[in-house]
């Protein structure tokens, strides 16, 4: 049972990210997690997202050339990123700092929408070597912690890149080096006791099955439209983490 679960929740979340561009992590991370240890799912699904970063790239590469100035500056502010969230995950207490993440990726999610909807166009991002390398950083710390550290770079380069393909194509690359980088840190502070490789091979077929068709069907809506999807998508993601934390039920 838990295999076929296991199966159709790895080819869902990687529809949604190939469609979107990000999501894979927290969706597999937040059902998961209800019938596997979340440790065991973190974990193992950095293994499972390499798999699909790496299936996804080698597409991407046919329709668009990748801008590697981004990729390198964002990677650049990620490593240490990486390292103080698997500190974090592995020492700290992880639902009350679900919470904050999770109320921190609502506000850029309704940040990112007023500016896609051209209400607060004046507060639009623009590009620059510094915001990149701090927004690495911080979607690092998102990675190692929660096991999902796209919400910072989707906002940002939603807002700095026109182009859907090149959107995706430089998310998927960070986010591949982000993976590499969090299997070393796992590795390194004892964290890989928790991977699970049962898990990890019931995703070779569900994940590039559903990069193809979110891809497919990501063709067939408008730039427009789908960034403004993408901006709705951050901010359910963010509202998930506040449910997954028990926030709502503490008041």
């Amino acid at each position: 049972m838990f295999l076929a679960l296991d199966f159709l929740v790895f080819f869902a979340a990687w529809f949604f990210q190939a469609f979107t561009g990000f999501g894979a992590g927290i969706f597999i991370v937040g059902v998961l997690s209800l019938v596997h240890s979340p440790h065991v799912v973190i974990v193992s699904s950095a293994l499972v997202n390499l798999i699909g970063t790496s299936f996804m790239s080698l597409f991407l590469l046919k329709l668009v050339k990748p801008r590697w100035d981004l990729v390198l500056q964002l990677i650049l502010g990620s490593v240490p990123g990486i390292f103080l969230g698997t500190f974090l995950l592995l020492k700290l207490h992880e639902e009350g700092l679900k919470a904050i993440i999770g109320a921190f990726i609502l506000a850029m999610g309704l940040y990112d929408l007023l500016v896609q909807k051209g209400i607060m166009v004046n507060l639009k991002l623009s590009e620059r070597k510094l915001t990149t390398i701090g927004v690495g950083f911080t979607a690092g710390v998102f990675a190692g912690l929660v096991g999902m550290g796209g919400p910072p770079p989707v906002v940002y380069l939603n807002q700095v890149l026109r182009d859907v393909h090149q959107f995706k194509f430089v998310l998927t690359l960070f986010f591949t080096s982000n993976i590499i980088f969090r299997l070393l840190s796992y590795y390194t502070q004892g964290g890989m006791e928790h991977m699970d490789v049962r898990l990890v091979m019931s995703s070779v077929l569900a994940v590039p099955s559903g990069i193809l068709a979110g891809l497919y069907l990501s063709r067939r809506v408008s730039a427009g439209r789908l960034k403004v999807i993408i901006s709705y998508s951050v901010l359910a993601l963010g509202l998930a983490l506040l449910i997954e934390s028990g926030f709502t039920t503490s008041w």
